[in-house]
């Protein structure tokens, strides 16, 4: 969830914002808590609903009927533990839970950790109207937080969809090492192995197939959306052949960013053998006999007690890893994605995908926020600049993706990214250009790509940009004031309160986007097409068409010429090797 929080986080270090921070998400450092437990929330027995593993309580809040933390699977632990997800054990006392599940466990330095994470973490929540006739579409929200950080708890309340007529599904699912480890002593008899975090979240929709409509829900029109890591996931469900008849439609909002550069199962087993060894090594006598003389077999990984795998297991895997995505492992995808839709065996549904205008501007302030938590004491005036990237960062920077450009990092500084095309203020530029660079070729190219694929596969796609430079702050406010020197614009996650209540929108134009842009969200839930009575024509992607989603003062919701916005971001010149 996105939270511009009213207190002062305690960061850890500084967030360095090169690509392997991608992708952190929109997620709230206050998980598993929600309004619904505020005495004025009561539950109706009227609100009872009957699982196929026992029956289950709403509360109702905010125009809506709520049932949370329901188990979808087992506890992943002991010897459950990198498997795919068991089935729930039954129940007979109606589960009256009033906020969400604990969040799974969560790791890396981002500021978007969920607190109160632990292993046993595999529930869902529904969120249904309060009033009105079903069977309502559905949609299942997958969180994003880069597969290391997030929980379903983010987003407890979807009301601005569940208001115009859905069922708003979210889950949580194993992240980090708990969820994409592939240590070749894990592997299954088929030699699969990873990719666990996956296969709870088709779990999950296997749940929503089997138990939706006792809540009212219509299990033959799913709707899959997320944002980020959720994106990614989206992706690789319409990649997996086991996702196959779990949905009917797809969401991906900033997703494509990994789309390039997936392991293979042979990468992944080094990397995870690495990891671990790595782990019960720092771990010592703490990892228990069964990991005697770094002996690394399955059950000496099942049997690690939570503390080493807290401490040691979940950073050792991110070092070996630095941007975690779903690898090949053999069953969940036999092939990466881009191979997948290559030879035309994807899931093939009606799509929206799109991404954000500035989407790495997020990350520079996450940066520069870490800069100034570092001072003693730290330093909350906007006003002082010495915290933004230097023009020598900025060029250190563009080596970075240099590679994927094919030319010199000086090419990209004075030819692509020249700091006087970022205006007037020269403290700003090279923040500026560096975000832009990064947004183009991480997000915006790779987006246009993957929807330049499903179009050619035959799929219905809706292309957007979301351009909203109004949006809130992401990050940086604290007691109600921005202490960030570097303007966020519509940075990644920033489209996401824009569907969901998360924060104060502030503006009425700012509410009138969410309205129209929950609308296009619903309307093609229900049909497979985001037009319809009260938006904008939104034109499809074959059209030649990119929808903006932004203010009325900004430019309003309106069609944009696709090729204008490949050339907005380089993607035919600078970065015409990326390929989907």
């Amino acid at each position: 969830m996105i939270r511009t929080t009213t207190r002062q986080p305690a960061w850890q270090s500084l967030l360095l914002a090169g690509v392997a921070a991608l992708a952190l998400g929109a997620c709230s450092g206050e998980a598993g808590k929600t309004d619904a437990s505020k005495p004025a929330d009561t539950a109706q027995a009227s609100n009872v609903v009957q699982t196929d593993a026992g029956p289950v309580q709403a509360v109702e809040r905010n125009g809506m009927r709520n049932w949370f933390a329901i188990p979808y699977a087992a506890p992943p632990v002991g010897a459950l533990r990198w498997t795919p997800p068991s089935p729930a054990a039954h129940w007979t006392t109606p589960l009256a839970n009033t906020a969400s599940g604990s969040p799974c466990l969560q790791t890396s330095n981002s500021p978007f950790r969920s607190k109160g994470d632990s292993e046993d973490c595999l529930y869902l929540d529904v969120h249904a109207p309060a009033s009105g006739a079903g069977p309502f579409p559905v949609m299942v929200w997958i969180h994003g937080g880069a597969f290391l950080t997030g929980a379903s708890g983010d987003y407890a309340d979807p009301s601005p969809l569940v208001s115009k007529g859905v069922i708003v599904v979210a889950m949580n699912y194993r992240m980090g090492a708990m969820g994409f480890l592939g240590d070749p002593s894990l592997a299954a008899e088929d030699g699969s192995v990873g990719d666990y975090g996956i296969m709870d979240q088709q779990a999950a929709l296997r749940w929503v197939k089997t138990n939706i409509a006792a809540f009212g829900g219509d299990a033959n029109n799913v709707t899959i959306f997320g944002e980020s890591a959720g994106g990614f996931s989206v992706l690789t469900h319409l990649a997996s052949p086991l996702s196959a008849g779990l949905f009917n439609k797809a969401i991906v909002e900033s997703g494509a960013y990994g789309v390039n550069g997936q392991l293979t199962r042979d990468e992944l087993e080094a990397k995870s053998r690495t990891a671990a060894e790595a782990a019960v090594k720092a771990a010592g006598a703490d990892a228990g006999a069964a990991c005697a003389g770094d002996k690394i077999t399955a059950d000496c990984l099942r049997g690690l007690p939570e503390a080493v795998v807290r401490d040691h297991l979940l950073t050792a895997f991110t070092t070996a890893v630095p941007s975690v995505i779903p690898s090949v492992d053999g069953k969940v995808l036999p092939q990466t994605i881009k191979a997948t839709f290559d030879a035309g065996a994807e899931n093939k549904v009606p799509v929206i995908n799109g991404s954000n205008e500035d989407e790495y501007r997020l990350f520079l302030a996450i940066s520069e926020m870490g800069a100034r938590a570092a001072k003693s004491p730290p330093d909350t005036d906007p006003a002082d600049k010495s915290f933004l990237m230097s023009p020598a960062i900025y060029a250190m920077s563009a080596k970075r993706l240099a590679g994927q450009a094919g030319v010199p990092a000086k090419t990209l500084t004075e030819k692509d990214y020249p700091l006087s095309a970022y205006g007037d203020d020269k403290s700003l530029q090279p923040s500026f250009a560096s975000a832009a660079a990064a947004t183009d070729s991480i997000f915006s190219c790779n987006g246009l790509n993957v929807s330049k694929k499903i179009a050619q596969e035959g799929s219905p796609v809706w292309m957007y940009e979301f351009r909203n430079q109004s949006a809130p702050p992401i990050v940086g406010v604290v007691d109600g004031k921005y202490q960030l020197a570097l303007p966020q614009g519509a940075a990644h996650a920033s489209e996401i309160p824009f569907v969901m209540n998360m924060t104060d929108l502030q503006t009425p134009e700012n509410k009138d986007l969410q309205t129209a842009m929950s609308q296009y969200w619903v309307n093609f839930a229900r049909t497979g097409d985001p037009n319809g009575e009260g938006v904008p024509e939104w034109p499809g992607f074959a059209k030649g068409s990119v929808q903006a989603l932004d203010v009325a003062s900004g430019g309003g919701v309106t069609s944009l010429d696709a090729a204008a916005f490949a050339d907005q971001h380089k993607c035919g010149s600078v970065w015409s090797k990326l390929t989907f």
